[in-house]
């Protein structure tokens, strides 16, 4: 499959959805940007600036990753996640958070975080990297805040600007951050949309964070095969029934692995 047969596949897939998309794909044959600039609601898509922030915050020596932190029973919300649901266990470090709010997208843990780092910092660092579309305004689950008017924002093409900086060697993050950081992602539970098409035992590596509410779902993923290295963002919204719109993500998703498997030399 070549790069104009995986944006042909795409297309087809949301054809009749096509409004209710928004996706930015980089490949090394060229970009696939459909509605990619439309801000949407972000749902935890936007916890991946907030991880990139968190590391940058752990180089500077603003906290420390081992430090606990003791969880009382008011700070825990609901939707995803586990530590709302855990007997008698209140005490993390600030790393477990950080994975806890990217492998089972924990909004517990996502709050923590933030209430740490600053939701302000985590808007400049947007600001920062030029990603226009990108703004927190709430922790996760506030519904008050919410019913306001106040919502977390992003687009396709920012969030594929995030997944180039977790991707590539840069100045935003160090080399150790990086590594950490796809380690994280690399150990992704929630595994229903851009991965599900993934064989157990494939090589291809895949580094992903997901997203959902009523009526939304997204995935924003790295894969990388050999040489080779995809950065796809699809996020969706509008969905009278999630599961379609989980459906044509995961198809996608199938595109992609075979797009990045595929040997072009027999093409």
């Amino acid at each position: 499959m070549n790069h104009a047969q995986l944006e042909a596949g795409i297309r087809t897939i949301i054809s009749k959805t096509i409004d209710k998309f928004s996706i930015f794909i980089r490949t090394d044959d060229g970009t696939i940007a459909i509605n990619a600039y439309e801000p949407r609601k972000a749902a935890s898509l936007v916890k991946l600036p907030i991880l990139i922030e968190a590391f940058r915050q752990l180089e500077a020596d603003l906290f420390r990753a081992d430090t606990l932190v003791y969880i009382e029973q008011d700070m825990k919300v609901g939707g995803a996640g586990v530590i709302n649901h855990l007997t008698s266990s209140n005490v993390y470090s600030y790393k477990n958070l950080m994975e806890l709010m990217i492998i089972i997208s924990d909004n517990t843990a996502a709050n923590l975080i933030l209430d740490k780092i600053e939701m302000d910092q985590v808007n400049i660092l947007a600001k920062h990297l030029k990603c226009e579309h990108t703004l927190i305004q709430r922790n996760f689950m506030d519904t008050v805040s919410q019913a306001a008017g106040f919502e977390n924002y992003t687009s396709a093409s920012d969030m594929c600007h995030f997944l180039t900086i977790i991707a590539n060697r840069g100045k935003t993050i160090n080399d150790n951050s990086r590594s950490q950081i796809l380690e994280i992602l690399s150990n992704q539970q929630l595994n229903g949309k851009l991965a599900s098409y993934l064989p157990f035992d494939s090589n291809v590596k895949l580094y992903h964070k997901s997203g959902e509410l009523n009526g939304v779902e997204h995935d924003a993923a790295i894969l990388e095969y050999q040489n080779k290295r995809v950065e796809a963002v699809v996020m969706s919204e509008g969905w009278e029934n999630n599961g379609i719109g989980k459906r044509h993500i995961a198809d996608i998703g199938k595109l992609l692995i075979d797009y990045i498997t595929s040997n072009l030399e027999e093409e």
